[in-house]
């Protein structure tokens, strides 16, 4: 589909509260595919599990899309780099401490995860570009950028939900549950369509707010269908990103309650980045088999030939990244259902249900997963794991 010729582009007002805007030059347009502006609240990197997900997305949208890109970064991250020309950053959110909080105040009424991103030159800006641009979508990732979808008139809003926020605070504080379902409900009706990661969250959502939505699936990392479990090991790995605190909490579970039940013979690497507290270094500092590995590039090598991913969750909602990438690396799970959630009965072979301490030292003490069984466990997800529905909708819509 050949694209509307662009009227020429007025100069846009600098952005207030710190914000950084990036005016590219314009690119020829392109003969084919679609125009797509896409708004998310992290710097769509591959550092988080959650991330790594809009950045593949990014990816594979600029083989067939010319993409305007709206995104907010902390001050101590780094600048996101296009890595396709077809995908064009035209405003980057620097976000200090103080922000959140102005946001959450000028709209009390809403569940504040919902407003964290609520900034009004974005708001300016989104009014702006599409007044004056002929977008054939909007693309609203997380919940956080919701309620800018909400202030933006557009016939084709796509919603990506990662999670249903009423579930995720029913299990962490059961007495923001009503106003996180009253706001979720607001926010989840601004769209055209919503998408979440797993049939069991669209059934969530039509239950609790009769709104329809489509599941699709990740992206599966490149190292993940690199990775292969090539060796016999002696450790087992706890991965995520440790600044969620329903990865913190998981962790610290494990140590306190079911560590000091295990024989010494086995290991134990803590991987990925977001900052942990230093009372949880410290604790993992104390612990004699535990390495903690922090944030590396490739992970999935250590994940590939760890013996299990130990997932301990409580807390949180969706589709656990972490658990879709352990499996897509050829190595099984132990778990709770929270950790399980929304990942399809089919790999259910590879995921050890665990809720009680004695549930943890049985499995682990006990354990045995061969290595032929792990790359026959990695086939077999790497060939059956592909549903890329937004992908179809944008590109066949």
């Amino acid at each position: 589909m050949l694209f509307r010729k662009e009227k020429h582009k007025p100069k846009m007002p600098l952005p207030e509260n710190g914000g950084i805007r990036k005016e590219l030059p314009m690119k020829k347009e392109s003969l084919y595919g679609k125009k797509l502006l896409m708004v998310t609240p992290y710097t769509p990197d591959n550092q988080g599990v959650g991330v790594s997900y809009t950045s593949q997305l990014l990816k594979e949208l600029a083989k067939t899309c010319i993409i305007d890109l709206v995104y907010f970064r902390y001050k101590e991250e780094q600048t996101y780099t296009p890595p396709n020309p077809n995908i064009r950053v035209i405003y980057e959110k620097v976000l200090h401490s103080k922000d959140k909080i102005i946001y959450v105040l000028k709209h009390p009424s809403i569940f504040p995860l919902f407003t964290s991103r609520h900034d009004k030159s974005v708001v300016v800006l989104l009014q702006k570009r599409v007044e004056e641009y002929n977008y054939d979508y909007l693309y609203f990732d997380f919940s956080q950028t919701f309620s800018l979808a909400n202030e933006i008139e557009h016939p084709n809003k796509i919603l990506m939900s990662h999670d249903v926020i009423a579930q995720k605070y029913s299990r962490m504080k059961r007495v923001f549950r009503p106003w996180a379902m009253f706001s979720e409900r607001k926010m989840l009706k601004a769209g055209r369509i919503v998408f979440t990661f797993s049939e069991k969250d669209c059934l969530l959502i039509k239950n609790l707010y009769g709104v329809e939505s489509k599941p699709t699936t990740f992206f599966l990392n490149p190292n993940v269908i690199a990775a292969e479990p090539t060796e016999e090991s002696n450790y087992f790995v706890f991965f995520g990103n440790w600044s969620r605190v329903e990865n913190i909490e998981a962790l610290e579970w494990f140590l306190d309650n079911v560590y000091d039940c295990l024989p010494k013979m086995f290991n134990y690497k803590v991987i990925g980045g977001g900052r942990m507290p230093e009372a949880m270094k410290q604790k993992l500092i104390q612990a004699p088999n535990v390495e903690y590995v922090g944030f590396v590039d490739d992970p999935y090598k250590i994940i590939a030939n760890a013996k299990a991913v130990i997932a301990s969750l409580h807390m949180g909602a969706g589709v656990k990244v972490k658990c879709v990438e352990a499996l897509g690396s050829g190595t099984p799970i132990i778990g709770t259902e929270v950790a399980f959630e929304g990942i399809g009965e089919k790999y259910r072979g590879a995921m050890f249900l665990a809720n009680a301490p004695e549930e943890y030292a049985s499995i682990i003490t006990s354990f045995n997963f061969p290595l032929e069984k792990k790359q026959q466990l990695k086939r077999f997800f790497i060939e059956s794991y592909n549903n890329k529905q937004v992908l179809r909708y944008i590109n066949e819509g």
